[in-house]
């Protein structure tokens, strides 16, 4: 009887730990193929508009992102303050960039990085950061990654990382990664694994302790060896100026506001798009007769666009005055990776002055919980504030 026991309690404790595990574990597409055709032939928005428009240009209603790692070592430590660190390497037209990424037990994360000019790069991804020295010594030779990184973390605590392991050949059979709760506080995020393995030897030394790391429900150890692609929404706060027939993009939009990046960028439009060039990553944001209906993100040397949006019914055109509250459904791409995540985006006028956008995204699970509402006002000197935030319910 008392064997049965055993063997019926192992069996409970292995199925519960396999859905535990299941949850954090790589996905596939949320949306099959004839559900993500119909966002690309997309019908015109539902919207009865009521009064002309309130700028020659369309305006840019929310701050979309996307970013490729070629390298991205996660590692889960034991420190008690730490839940996740990241050494990520951008491949740029000035070279490779290595940044840090420490997320805290609430899993807000910081970015280390000596790059000049910090709060200037990559300004549409608000991630908290903080210059300083980042020791890098990298002797990667294709597959074959060998690093070691020593930096202060956010905590003043110094901290040196070993990391050697081998790349995989070939994607996993599921590429839409689990985001793990980290940054809900600043994106809707999805991702792509283009590559994810296990075969990582790392020492890791926090202060003066070396840290084992954390093991998922026990079993394995939490360091691995990734390439993958982020895209999505961020929060964002900027202002829009006339610009020819565009506009000039400034953010934070109002002055003395505390904001994590700053800067300002020209905007072009040509063939009803809008388009801007940060050095690292092309956007575009595409109109038809002033409705929205798909953003694009490109990122320099990257085969595949890193973030693609589609809407349909097109978003619509908030420049002109509707009433009611106007609903689109949305599909997001990443990586070259269709359908990783779908929601809606739904749209009303407060006043005279104010459009408010909801942004509901509904799949996968670990995105359906970060909702964000952009706020758009028109001022009387001809300017745009977009103010989007985390909704919190």
């Amino acid at each position: 009887m008392r064997l049965l026991l055993l063997i019926i309690a192992a069996g409970i404790v292995g199925s519960l730990v396999g859905c535990e595990l299941k949850k954090r574990l790589p996905g596939g597409a949320v949306l099959r193929p004839a559900a993500r055709a119909g966002f690309e032939a997309p019908l015109a928005s539902a919207a009865i508009y009521t009064g002309a428009a309130r700028s020659s240009a369309p305006v840019i209603p929310f701050q979309v992102f996307g970013v490729r790692y070629a390298v991205d070592i996660v590692l889960v430590s034991k420190h008690p303050d730490w839940d996740m660190h990241e050494y990520a390497r951008l491949d740029t037209p000035d070279g490779s960039v290595w940044i840090a990424k420490d997320a805290d037990m609430n899993g807000v994360q910081t970015i280390t990085s000596d790059l000049p000019n910090l709060e200037s790069w990559l300004p549409e991804v608000p991630v908290h950061r903080i210059s300083g020295p980042l020791e890098v010594e990298d002797k990667s030779e294709g597959r074959n990654i060998d690093v070691v990184l020593r930096y202060a973390n956010p905590a003043g605590e110094p901290v040196e990382v070993h990391a050697k392991g081998t790349m995989p050949k070939k994607p996993p059979g599921k590429r839409n990664g689990n985001t793990m709760g980290h940054s809900r506080d600043i994106v809707a995020v999805v991702l792509d694994l283009e590559r994810f393995g296990s075969k990582l030897k790392a020492e890791m030394r926090i202060g003066d302790k070396k840290w084992g790391f954390r093991r998922i429900l026990g079993l394995i150890p939490f360091k691995f060896l990734l390439a993958q692609t982020q895209g999505g929404f961020a929060i964002a706060d900027y202002r829009l100026d006339p610009e020819g027939d565009a506009w000039r993009l400034t953010r934070p939009g109002v002055p003395n506001t505390s904001w994590p990046t700053q800067g300002e960028s020209g905007w072009e439009m040509s063939d009803q798009t809008l388009t801007h060039d940060n050095g690292i990553c092309r956007f575009a944001y595409r109109f038809i007769d002033g409705e929205l209906t798909q953003v694009r993100v490109a990122q320099v040397g990257v085969e595949n666009e890193t973030f693609t949006l589609w809407l349909n019914p097109a978003l619509p055109d908030l420049r002109r005055p509707f009433t009611g509250v106007v609903a689109s459904e949305l599909r997001m791409d990443v990586g070259g990776q269709a359908g990783h995540g779908t929601g809606q985006v739904r749209a009303q006028w407060l006043d005279e002055d104010t459009v408010s956008l909801d942004i509901v995204p509904s799949k996968p699970h670990w995105l359906s919980d970060r909702p964000l509402r952009s706020i758009i006002r028109y001022l009387p000197d001809g300017g745009v504030t977009v103010r989007t935030e985390r909704v919190v319910e």
